[in-house]
């Protein structure tokens, strides 16, 4: 018994394409036009002619984005690379730009709450803005990815563009944080030297020591003995300190006596401890001010691969890193003389870092997420391609099919 053949299934074509019986009927209304046609049937030929030909740009870019999407989930990958078959559309270039620069900024944000939760308060404050600095990481980061994107710049163009800018953003916030530890700094000498002439007039104070010592505050208010005090008072590191000195740092005009007893026993006893802490704080903030922003003193955090740490999530244009392991964050276990861990300094560090090992990706985008761009796509082209049959060329040819008498 011979063998029967199955007939292959036939593909339904979508909107947007042209059955056979339709093209022959698009090329007889042409060829009545070209033999029999007024000039104005002739000036609509042509428009015609060239939306067909708009049209067949249509479907091929449909084709090449399916061919791409159905490449793309053969291969299994999480992620895949940042490349399309064809340039983006405006609109859809626009949509991805925004919706990465929302990922890098979600992704930095919830990295400076980790860096915080690492160092469990053991951050100095700063005079920069958390907001207004992972905006600019997030826009460097968003620039160079659509760059690469747009074929404009390799990756490892990208990736060393954004490692300098980050640098340079931290290096601006440890000269914002080192300018406020110089004012410590001159606060610490102008309590220190308060200290210095106390030791020297202690003896001739206790002679009087009411009289004696309400002249001495009043000649240390004089120096900028209060301004230095609420200066000290923003340390962490000097509160306790602050606090067992609060009676004379910021004396009232006209304590009592008993009160300025007090204050001069309490001296007698402390002022070479009080001056000997702030000389320390003086030293650290020299070392820290001529310390490079790269140094992990300013940020006291590393990037791990183990099982310790804090789990950092991937950007959600990416869903996961590249490379294997998780990517968690350690508390550095190297030592330093002296450290001010910043918070924003440590943020830019991880971000150097998963740059430098490419774990931070700026060629690859989850698999996912590049469907969803070229179903996007592929729908705009669909819609454009049925537009022109519907509105300009099926009009026509049923016009001049019907002046003719063609069927």
């Amino acid at each position: 018994m011979p063998l029967k053949w199955r007939k292959r299934p036939q593909v339904p074509l979508l909107p947007m394409q042209v059955e056979q019986r339709e093209q022959e009927q698009i090329a007889a209304a042409l060829a009545a036009v070209d033999a029999n046609g007024s000039a104005n049937e002739r000036a609509e030929a042509v428009l015609v002619r060239q939306q067909l030909a708009l049209h067949a740009s249509y479907v091929e870019a449909c084709k090449k984005l399916e061919a791409c999407a159905d490449a793309m989930q053969a291969s299994g990958a999480h992620l895949v690379p940042l490349r399309f078959p064809l340039r983006l559309t405006p609109r859809t270039r626009t949509s991805v730009e925004d919706g990465v620069h929302r990922s890098f900024l979600r992704f930095l944000q919830d990295l400076h709450a980790a860096v915080e939760a690492q160092h469990a308060g053991a951050l100095s404050n700063t005079a920069v803005d958390p907001s207004a600095f992972l905006g600019k990481l997030a826009n460097v980061l968003t620039l160079e990815l659509c760059r690469v994107l747009d074929g404009s710049v390799s990756n490892a163009e990208a990736v060393e563009v954004c490692v300098t800018y980050v640098g340079k953003c931290r290096a601006a916030v440890v000269r914002e944080e080192s300018a406020h530890l110089l004012g410590l700094d001159a606060a610490c000498q102008v309590v220190i030297e308060v200290l210095a002439r106390f030791s020297t007039r202690s003896a001739k104070i206790s002679r009087a020591v009411p009289e004696k010592m309400r002249l001495f505050l009043r000649a240390s208010e004089r120096k900028g003995l209060s301004a230095a005090a609420l200066r000290l008072a923003r340390e962490p590191q000097l509160h306790d300190a602050i606090e067992k000195h609060r009676t004379w740092l910021f004396s009232e005009e006209g304590a009592d006596d008993a009160k300025l007893v007090r204050i001069y026993e309490l001296l007698l006893l402390t002022h070479v401890e009080f001056a000997q802490t702030l000389s320390w704080q003086r030293r650290r903030v020299a070392w820290l001010a001529s310390t490079s922003s790269a140094h992990m003193c300013w940020c006291g955090i590393t990037v791990s691969t183990g099982v310790e740490g804090v789990l950092v999530h991937a950007p959600a244009h990416m869903r996961c890193f590249a490379g294997d392991g998780r990517v968690r964050l350690m508390v550095e276990r190297r030592e330093a003389p002296f450290a001010c861990y910043l918070s924003l300094a440590s943020v830019a560090n991880v971000v150097v870092e998963l740059l430098r090992t490419l774990r931070l990706s700026l060629n690859r985008i989850d698999a996912a997420y590049a469907s969803r761009i070229l179903t996007f796509d592929f729908c705009k082209y669909e819609s454009a391609a049925r537009n022109i049959l519907e509105d300009t060329v099926r009009p026509w040819c049923d016009r001049i099919l019907l002046l003719d008498g063609v069927d």
